[in-house]
């Protein structure tokens, strides 16, 4: 439809405020070169400081910087980092929303796992459907945990395991799909569909779809050649059968 908002909110995209390549001026200028509203989601995090925003003090900042210009104020965060569970409720209302991301996850056992591990560390080359199941667990308790709006390209999933086996859906089971869109029902926490990373799959979001789950459109942009381009994930949207009805539409708070 002409009028539908598909395609037309990027709400997930980054500046050098944290690791983006562009100015915001620039993410601004893009975004209205290619007909979207944006939303600036850089990284809020204390795993790496040099980068990130990583105390409140640079997030009061931060939020300031936001105030005026007409994007949707937004940030991404850890969930292996507890920063936004301390943070004030107050300054928590300040954002139009809130983005988690699964950027490291804890193993049974103890240590951290990597959604971007090339090579599985002992012990898990020889137990990775028990590293998927430990993935997915993680994610069910970010969404009930963090004070977050969207999961954003939560479906990425180690490189790693598509070495073994290339099929998506012998890693994201039936099961670990139910398992997921539950938690996003139960929680009311929308699923982004990543323009970037190219995921969820189709039988997810068809899945999420049928059980009421809300949906975002997110670049994921750092680059120039990135940010606002939704191309991916508007025709994905529209091919699992998501509307309107469903999409996750913030609003800006001040």
């Amino acid at each position: 439809m002409a009028d539908s908002l598909i395609g037309r909110q990027d709400l997930h995209a980054h500046t050098t405020m944290s690791d983006g390549d562009l100015p915001l001026e620039r993410v601004i200028e893009l975004a209205r070169e290619r007909g979207v509203m944006i939303g600036i989601a850089d990284h809020i995090s204390r795993r790496n400081v040099d980068r990130f925003v990583a105390t409140e003090a640079q997030l009061q900042h931060y939020l300031e910087v936001l105030e005026a210009p007409m994007v949707f104020r937004s940030g991404e965060f850890c969930w292996c980092d507890d920063f936004a569970l301390s943070l004030p409720q107050e300054v928590l209302d300040r954002f139009d929303y809130r983005i988690g991301s699964n950027h490291g996850f804890n193993l049974p056992g103890g240590g951290m796992g990597s959604p971007w591990w090339q090579k599985l560390p002992d012990p898990w080359g020889t137990r990775p459907q028990e590293l998927m199941d430990a993935m997915v667990d993680e994610l069910c308790r970010m969404v009930k945990a963090m004070p977050i709006h969207i999961a954003a390209h939560s479906t990425l999933t180690p490189p790693a395991l598509y070495e073994m086996e290339s099929d998506v859906h012998a890693w994201w089971t039936e099961a670990r799909e139910d398992r997921w869109i539950e938690a996003l029902r139960a929680s009311g926490v929308a699923l982004e569909i990543s323009n970037r990373y190219r995921l969820p799959h189709d039988r997810l979001l068809v899945k999420a779809r049928e059980a009421g789950v809300r949906f975002s459109l997110g670049s994921d942009g750092h680059t120039e050649a990135q940010v606002g381009r939704l191309e991916w994930a508007a025709e994905t949207a529209r091919r699992v059968g998501y509307t309107d009805a469903l999409l996750f539409v913030p609003e800006r708070r001040r």
